[in-house]
């Protein structure tokens, strides 16, 4: 399933919960994405709007260190410097001394994002007018050469949530930004079937831990230990950890969700029936969390599925453990979607 074929709003969505940055879904309207289909312009948008609002709010500042020649003494002499270039005899001294800026990494990072969106082709000319309007005004600040290592230096207490959102969005953009070295253009990869199921499976995982309080999610972790007795010591190594994509936990249920994002949810050689590696894999989660953990709710089964078109909607019993299989439309009004997703666990 392509991303393409969700509406941009609801992309943003699954984004926003998966990021655990819901709060910061109304930097763009809805409305305003009315015309959008491409995920570039999503990403854009709300960059530059975010931007627009972190400059009202004031952009932050940081110390960085400087080093500069000066008739007078600030901060440390760099006195190897200013032996080496003879500086005294000019009156002059090299210091080594902090400064408060805005020119600090995070905010190096959102100008450079901007940047290289400007260097897409094919950018939306209104988002292009927004993303520009928004580098222009952080002038002053330098741009850097983007690279992932480079997001993981950046250090935000929990007073800069806002900023961390706004990262989230560069990081990504960077992810799926292709530049050509030698003409400098940019190319906007769509999201692979890989990214979009692990942000379908984040989008599930946030989902539940905001929109409701009953269960808990993944509350001890998702590993699942296998049944192993008579396994030598030495070659448990060797076994492969299990790991469930949901577990929610209440005194009266305990499921075990397994998100998959399929292009389409049901197999066989009608197109009716699940797929049987999907089956298998629930059904191990099944037996072993249950001989594994303590007493309690005899576990169930949920299989997600996405879809477009035709739902799913399966109820079986395998070995006393009750299994569903869903689906969740995830082209249609995001109200509904939030209604399924609570439905499907009341």
């Amino acid at each position: 399933m392509s991303s393409r074929k969700i509406p941009i709003a609801n992309i943003y969505y699954l984004l926003c919960y998966a990021w655990d940055h819901v709060e910061e879904r109304d930097v763009v309207r809805l409305e305003e994405l009315e015309g959008l289909e491409r995920v570039q312009d999503l990403l854009g948008k709300v960059l530059a709007e975010g931007t627009f609002r972190l400059i009202r709010r004031g952009i932050d500042r940081g110390y960085r260190e400087v080093r500069e020649d000066l008739t007078g003494i600030r901060g440390k002499i760099a006195v190897g410097e200013t032996a080496k270039r003879a500086l005294r005899a000019r009156g002059q001294v090299t210091c080594d001394f902090e400064e408060l800026s805005h020119d600090v990494l995070h905010n190096r990072i959102l100008r450079s994002t901007l940047r290289s969106l400007l260097q897409l082709p094919d950018l939306h000319p209104d988002v292009r007018a927004n993303v520009r309007s928004a580098y222009t005004k952080l002038k002053g600040i330098g741009n850097v050469q983007l690279n992932r290592r480079l997001f993981q230096q950046v250090q935000l207490d929990r007073n800069r949530r806002y900023y961390r959102f706004l990262l989230s969005v560069c990081l990504l953009i960077h992810e799926q930004l292709l530049i050509d070295e030698r003409s400098g253009e940019a190319t906007f990869t769509d999201f692979s079937d890989e990214r979009m199921e692990k942000l379908y499976e984040d989008f599930i995982i946030g989902f539940y831990r905001r929109e409701q309080k009953h269960y808990r999610v993944n509350h001890r972790g998702r590993t699942i230990a296998w049944v192993d007795e008579g396994t030598p010591k030495h070659q448990r190594s060797k076994i492969p950890r299990m790991v469930a994509d949901v577990i929610l936990e209440a005194p009266e249920r305990r499921i075990i969700m397994d998100a998959k994002y399929y292009r389409k949810a049901l197999g066989g050689q009608y197109g009716g029936k699940l797929h049987s590696d999907n089956l298998y894999q629930l059904m191990a989660y099944l037996r072993n969390r249950e001989a594994t953990e303590a007493p309690g709710p005899r576990h169930e089964g949920i299989l997600l599925y996405p879809t477009i078109d035709s739902p799913v909607t399966i109820d079986v019993r395998l070995e006393g453990f009750p299994l569903q299989a869903r689906s969740i439309d995830l082209a249609q009004d995001w109200r509904n979607i939030h209604d399924q997703m609570l439905a499907l666990i009341e």
